[in-house]
């Protein structure tokens, strides 16, 4: 059996970058029905019928939402509910990251960033956590970053500072939900080429241990991995997958 055979999931974030790699692999691993969640539409649709195309099947959808809405959040959760009588996993993906220096870092940047990366990820939590408590199962996969540790490399200090507080948020979450058998974990990529840090990082793999920079797909493996019952005793953890750039 595949390793999430049947599962159904809302997935933010994943237009397109590691988001879209995490769907990708929940598709390949059997996954029922994908909830695709993101403020870029066009672009979720866009990823959505693609992944369909390539599954030969219908397995993917897309709503649109400002993940820091709690009114748009809740709408989520409804339109779901209105596809699937069970949520199984979510994956809180949504994020912003730019290099930006200290003193050009404005207040409504830092606001703007904090909204999307933290709050963002506390609102879906409550709601899945609500949701997955009747079946007394689920997993939550928040992505956090290397630079949530290390204080970041280029990335400015409102992205690492709402990754350190994703770390934290991981485990008050994972000690509100154990009680009914649901799991939240997160995973902390470092170098990974993607979009969004295409614009942010002068890459240079020397600098990484192993020698290389890292793919969507290596951090969508480790998704799976969270989400799937071989992880079920795994909780408040963060899985760095950084080639070894950044060591604890």
């Amino acid at each position: 059996m595949k390793l999430l055979e049947g599962k159904t999931a809302i997935m933010t974030g994943c237009a397109g970058g590691i988001g879209a790699a995490c769907v990708r692999a929940a598709v390949r691993e059997g996954a029922k029905y994908l909830l695709i969640v993101d403020v870029d539409i066009e672009g979720a649709k866009k990823t959505a019928a693609m992944i369909n195309e390539e599954a030969g099947r219908e397995v993917c959808d897309a709503i649109r939402a400002d993940v820091s809405n709690e009114e748009d959040v809740k709408n989520v959760f409804k339109y779901f509910a209105e596809k699937q009588p069970q949520l199984d996993i979510l994956l809180n993906n949504a994020g912003l990251c730019a290099a930006i220096p200290m003193n050009d870092l404005t207040m409504k940047r830092w606001d703007l960033t904090m909204n999307v990366n933290i709050k963002g990820a506390f609102l879906f939590g409550r709601e899945a956590v609500n949701a997955m408590q009747p079946h007394k199962s689920g997993r939550i996969i928040n992505m956090a970053s290397q630079a949530g540790k290390s204080g970041g490399i280029n990335a400015d200090m409102a992205y690492s500072s709402s990754k350190g507080a994703m770390l934290t948020l991981t485990k008050s979450l994972a000690k509100a939900a154990a009680a009914d058998q649901i799991t939240v974990n997160s995973i902390a990529p470092g170098l990974i080429k993607t979009g969004m840090t295409d614009a942010t990082f002068d890459y240079k793999p020397e600098s990484v241990p192993l020698g290389r920079i890292g793919t969507p797909e290596e951090v969508a493996d480790v998704f799976v991995f969270l989400a799937s019952d071989m992880a079920r005793y795994i909780t408040g953890a963060c899985i760095d997958v950084n080639g070894g750039i950044l060591m604890d």
